[in-house]
C-alpha cells in the first residue's frame, strides 16, 4: 500500500521550471513567453559605481605692495593657506608692506594695471583665464581711460582626492 501510495504521489506531481513564463510545451525565448525576472538571463542591473575619492575645491590669494611688486598664490586648501603663501611670495621681493588684495576659490584671476603713468589697475575673477582676463582689462580701461596690460592670470583649479 505504501508503495501504490508512493507511486501515486510521484507522477501525479508536475516538474517545477526556474526560467520564464511560458506556456507548457513552449520553448524559452519564444514570443509567447512571458517576461522573466531577468535572472535567468543574467540581466540584474549593476549598482552604480561607488565613488573611489573626492574633488576638493582649491583658493588661491593675490598680495601686493606700495611699490607695485605682487606676490600670488593658487591651489591652496583653505583661504588662510592661500593668503600666508601670497603674503610669503610678495615679501620675498624685499618688501615689508605687503598686504592681500584678493582671495579665490576655484575660479581663474586676471591681474590687470593702466599704462605707465596713469593710475589704476584691476583684479578680477571668473570661470576661465580668457573671461578674467577680458573682464579686468575692461573694467582697468574705464577706471583709468587708458589702455591697460596684463600683469598676471592663473586659476585655482580643483583635484581629485582618492580615498
Amino acid at each position: 500500500m505504501k508503495l501504490f501510495i508512493l507511486l501515486i504521489f510521484l507522477f501525479s506531481s508536475s516538474a517545477a521550471w526556474g526560467q520564464t513564463a511560458c506556456p507548457s510545451g513552449v520553448a524559452p525565448g519564444s514570443p509567447q513567453c512571458g517576461p522573466d525576472s531577468g535572472t535567468s538571463r543574467g540581466d540584474i542591473p549593476q549598482p552604480p559605481p561607488r565613488p573611489t575619492g573626492e574633488w576638493l575645491k582649491t583658493w588661491g590669494a593675490i598680495a601686493s605692495s606700495d611699490n607695485g611688486d605682487i606676490g600670488s598664490s593658487t591651489g591652496k586648501l583653505s583661504e588662510n593657506e592661500a593668503r600666508v603663501e601670497a603674503l610669503k611670495v610678495c615679501s620675498d621681493f624685499g618688501n615689508s608692506d605687503c598686504k592681500v588684495n584678493f582671495t579665490y576659490k576655484n575660479q581663474c584671476v586676471a591681474v590687470v594695471q593702466a599704462a605707465k603713468g596713469r593710475t589704476g589697475g584691476k583684479i578680477i575673477s571668473a570661470a576661465t583665464e580668457e573671461i578674467a582676463k577680458k573682464d579686468a582689462l575692461d573694467e582697468c580701461l574705464k577706471e583709468s581711460g587708458a589702455k591697460c596690460y596684463v600683469r598676471g592670470t592663473d586659476c585655482s583649479k580643483p583635484f581629485f582626492r582618492k580615498f
